[in-house]
């Protein structure tokens, strides 16, 4: 088909016509006759603007008449930009927020036309434009019925324009393929099933043979080979590369996808059914999404594209909307506000939609302050209503976090790109444009655990080599760890003791999944000791069970103080792992699936509907069970049975969460946990560069150094790029790590404001013999070398008794080096100069005191390394007898307590009661207290709640199982504040 250029009033050829110059217009819509010859139209708007402008009624006519001069097509078009007038002033705040400068620096809109309106209006335009013209009644019927025709020329039919869900994978040839390949799946499964089961045999092998050839046979029913062949191409590709990876969510669930290597969960050990992954009836693509390491997720993206080329891949993009916070900074800068008060305003406002934020000013306490200056100030309450306008519009399209499509040679043909952030490719289209276009989306997720486990990895061989297994406290011929000391993780027990006893004791910082203020209340109160209880953990907590109160009843169960109920005998096997509660949607389709006498895949469709329409299809459920009769005749199901499990089923449609997706999940938990338990300097090591969790760093370094391993200051001598370990002390031969063996060294890559290319001078120059030679070889910039002498980097460059005011001072002093120059063909030869830089000499200048220390670190490194940044407030503390975090697990409930510390988390989940209710977690050195707030908690807290870095919190102390305790709150003060006036009474008390 072919295309169609327009040429509107911005073309060139309008812009001469708004220049009244009729001769350079025409010439110009001539050399776009002759270049692009029967592909032209010109497109008239009239927005009625002020007679010489653009878009006005006689620019309108002028174009008209032009074309029909030329005899070129004319189309009517409004340059629709919004659904209302109403919403002019709405685009003009998105200009605003596109250009970052105000509206009073743009040219904004000059009235409200560009609306979608409707065929009587634009009919009208068209006889306006007209009567402007020498031309005609018979010239409005041809513009009229022109735009019409161009109309429909750019009509797509789904199904023969765009192959309507009709999957795009790869070719086969593409793949290396050159039989069916259907064949070629199959091939490659029944090869893999030997090796993936070695000791299957006889009924075992059997059961394995089947849901083989089940699987398979939906596969080539829905011609889905080609697209599991690319899903194992890509995840062989990755894994060649040396990249950790693991498949998640419902692709879990597939046996293909476990022999092929796409996934490491085994569908068989955990019970999941294919069914919920890939069900008869579905008609796209199902979505496999792959785990990577955060650190080198785009070094995938780019071996993808060099595989198939950009002709069959593509980036997915994301349409980011505007929420509260993106709303109120787009519409401050509209508005030309200051930007540190525009800054402020946002800060104070927490996770609500823009259309919300007039009424929420009402209803939240700690926006109570805003809500009085809204009142009586003008520009703020402006601010509010163009913030209230922009809810839910497109902010930008931005590169997806984890989407590539690869499609067959067509793809560029189906979507529109545009380069990324990244320099790759990226498609036009969202997410939600996918399926039905039949393209297939491959999600390739940068997950920062997995680059922590593959560091972590790393670590222990290159620190241990052959004793790495006796290290972890393993057997010399522990089967998972090479003779090198290679580590593979994915084959690690799952029924480890020691791991357990860590994860039950609720210091699960830095543990995948499980180290939320919530989960560690969840995973105190559960005890875990099986594999199991972690998939389980994970399935609870989520907004669905936590409402559905599927968490209370699995606890009194498991701990034995209650009874399973197990809706019906024939249900115990698949209920047993729950202890009777169904939490999982696999237990709802073998509920359906045992009642009804439907297949399973079946039974996933009714799954879907109850979601959506449960009262729908109870009548269908129980006709089905009333009619399900055993050999003999009779009923396997009674009328009391039928209502007690429609009941539970109902209740779930909201609420019940996927086993292969937590399966999936529980696979780096557990991973995780091992890895703190048997190798914890080697994780934390891993955490800290990468980053992996939601918690500081400096709450990660107090648990290592809870857990044994001392953290090493940063030395310009010793600190590279990462967090790595050293030995602090010889570890006896044949000996497992003891505490206090291993350290971490601070990385140079946390120093605030330091530079790649400085870090790698610092490293290819070093060892360094004194301040001097430092200075003139790594030639760090001045306030660099400052902010290492503060930190102690450089303590190990001169005399131990140094103080670092002294250091500082001669960094100070010192003049800067200059980089030498060298001719291009010059051979240089690095020399060790050896004593040409005197040594600093004492001046006097006095050593930081803690508070200093404490402040220099925090603000070089974001860390308090020399002490706890609440030690500085010790006197007020121990005077309101606050008790240390680590201290909370030894009071009874009830007890009346006032915690202080950082603030190292804020969370507000979804809750059972729909209220809702903010948890704070905050760290003193010791330990994380987790405060819940409640309604009137936030009130007597009020814009402290959010925001307000430091906290003294007043409460009771809550118990919730063995070891789970946190505090209810009843109120918080800013710590900051509250010395302050303590020091004021100070200072007026009489001595």
């Amino acid at each position: 088909m072919q295309g169609t250029v327009l040429l509107g009033p911005n073309s060139d050829v309008g812009r001469a016509l708004v220049r009244s110059d009729h001769v350079v217009a025409r010439a110009r819509l001539q050399r776009w006759q002759q270049q692009l010859p029967g592909a032209i139209a010109v497109e008239l708007v009239c927005h009625l603007t002020e007679p010489g402008s653009s878009a006005s009624l006689g620019h309108a006519a002028a174009m008209l008449e032009l074309a029909s001069e030329l005899r070129i097509p004319a189309v009517l078009t409004n340059q629709v930009r919004y659904l209302d007038p109403d919403d002019a002033l709405t685009g003009d705040v998105l200009d605003a927020a596109g250009a970052l400068r105000p509206l009073d620096e743009l040219p904004v809109q000059p009235n409200g036309q560009a609306w979608l309106k409707p065929a009587k209006r634009m009919h009208a335009l068209a006889e306006l434009i007209v009567a402007r013209t020498g031309l005609g009644g018979h010239a409005r019927d041809r513009l009229l019925a022109t735009t019409s025709e161009l109309a429909e020329r750019c009509m797509l039919d789904p199904d023969k324009d765009v192959r309507w869900r009709q999957p795009k994978t790869p070719e086969p040839e593409a793949l290396g393929i050159r039989d069916d390949p259907n064949l070629v799946l199959r091939r490659r499964c029944e090869a893999a099933l030997s090796e993936r089961f070695p000791d299957a045999v006889g009924e075992s092998r059997r059961v394995l043979d089947v849901r083989l050839r089940d699987e398979l046979g939906t596969i080539e029913g829905f011609g889905f080979a080609t697209y599991f062949l690319t899903v194992a191409d890509v995840a062989e590709l990755i894994r060649d590369r040396g990249i950790r990876a693991q498949a998640r969510g419902s692709g879990a669930s597939s046996l293909v996808n476990y022999l092929l290597r796409v996934s490491n969960v085994n569908p068989i050990e955990h019970d999941l059914l294919f069914e919920r992954f890939l069900g008869h009836k579905r008609s796209t693509l199902p979505d496999i999404d792959i785990d990577v390491e955060s650190a080198r997720r785009h070094e995938v993206y780019r071996a993808i594209f060099a595989k198939y080329g950009s002709s069959r891949v593509t980036l997915l993009s994301m349409h980011s909307t505007y929420r509260a916070r993106g709303a109120a900074r787009d519409a401050g800068l509209a508005l030309g506000l200051d930007e540190h008060r525009v800054d402020e305003i946002a800060k104070s406002l927490w996770r609500f939609n823009a259309g919300e934020f007039r009424a929420v000013l009402e209803q939240k306490p700690e926006l109570a302050q805003l809500a009085t200056q809204a009142r009586g100030d003008r520009d703020l309450n402006l601010l509010i209503d163009l913030a209230e306008r922009l809810d839910r519009l497109p902010r930008h399209l931005s590169m997806h976090p984890c989407g590539v499509l690869l499609g067959n040679a067509s793809l560029l043909s189906t979507t529109p790109v545009q380069p990324s952030g990244i320099g790759l490719p990226m498609s036009q289209f969202d997410k939600d444009d996918i399926d039905d276009l039949g393209l297939l989306k491959l999600d390739v997720l940068g997950v920062r655990m997995q680059s922590t486990l593959a560091y972590s990895v790393g670590e222990i061989e290159r620190l241990h080599g052959p004793q790495a297994a006796v290290r972890g406290g393993l057997a010399p011929d522990t089967p998972y760890v090479s003779a090198q000391g290679k580590l593979v993780l994915d084959e690690i027990p799952k029924d480890d003791e020691a791991t357990f006893e860590q994860i039950r004791t609720t210091h699960t910082l830095g543990m995948f999944q499980i180290e939320s203020p919530g989960q560690r209340e969840l995973i105190g109160k559960m005890q875990p000791d099986v594999y199991d209880d972690l998939i389980a953990d994970i399935s609870l907590f989520r907004p669905g069970p936590m409402k559905g109160n599927m968490v209370t009843p699995f606890l009194e169960v498991k701990h034995g103080f209650a009874t399973p109920n197990w809706l019906h005998p024939s249900f115990r096997p698949f209920l047993r792992e729950t202890y009777g509660v169904v939490v999982y949607h696999e237990q709802v389709l073998r509920i359906l699936h045992t009642c009804m006498g439907i297949s399973l895949a079946d039974a996933d469709e009714l799954r879907r509907r109850m979601e959506k329409q449960g009262e729908d299809i109870e009548e269908l459920f129980r006709t089905k069970t009333r009619r399900n009769v055993d050999e003999r005749g009779r009923r396997r199901f009674t009328d009391a049975q039928i209502d007690a499990i429609w009941e539970v089923l109902r209740g779930f449609g909201s609420f019940g969460f996927c086993k292969a997706h937590a399966a999936a999940f529980a696979l780096p938990t557990w991973q995780s946990a091992w890895l703190k338990t048997h190798y914890p300097a080697e994780f934390f090591a891993g955490i800290l560069t990468h980053d992996p969790g939601m918690y500081p760093k400096r709450l990660l370094l107090g648990d290592a150094r809870r857990m044994g391993v001392p953290i090493l200051p940063i030395d310009v001598n010793a600190s590279t790029r990462e967090f790595v370990v050293e030995r602090v002390r010889a570890t006896p031969p044949g000996w497992a790590t003891r505490r206090g063996d291993l350290g971490i060294r601070l990385a140079l890559s946390d120093i605030r404001g330091i530079t790649d290319p400085e870090i790698d001078r610092i490293l290819q120059q070093r060892p360094y013999e004194s301040l001097g030679d430092f200075i003139a070889r790594a030639r760090p910039s001045r306030p660099l070398a400052e902010r290492l002498a503060l930190i102690g980097a450089l303590d190990s460059l001169e005399s131990q008794t140094l103080t670092r005011g002294e250091l500082l001072a001669a960094v100070r002093r010192a003049p800067r080096a200059k980089p030498r120059e060298t001719s291009p063909d010059a051979l240089e030869l690095p020399l060790q100069l050896h004593g040409s830089h005197a040594a600093v000499e004492a001046s006097g200048a006095p050593e930081l005191d803690s508070r200093e220390r404490v402040q220099a670190e925090l603000e070089v490194l974001a860390l308090d390394l020399s002490e706890h940044v609440i030690d500085g407030y010790r006197p007020l503390l121990d005077e309101l007898g606050v008790t240390p975090a680590e201290q909370l697990a030894s009071l009874r409930g009830g007890a009346e307590v006032i915690v202080a510390g950082v603030r190292v988390a804020t969370q507000t989940p979804p809750m059972r009661t729909g209220k809702r209710v903010v948890f704070i977690s905050v760290d003193d050195g010791t330990g994380c207290a987790d405060a819940a707030f409640f309604d009137e908690a936030q009130e007597r807290s009020g814009d402290v709640l959010f925001g307000t870095p430091l906290l003294l919190i007043h409460g009771t102390v809550r118990r919730t199982g063995e070891r789970g305790v946190s505090v209810q709150a009843e109120s918080a003060r800013d710590l900051k504040r509250a010395w302050e006036e303590y020091s004021l009474l100070a200072q007026h008390r009489v001595p």
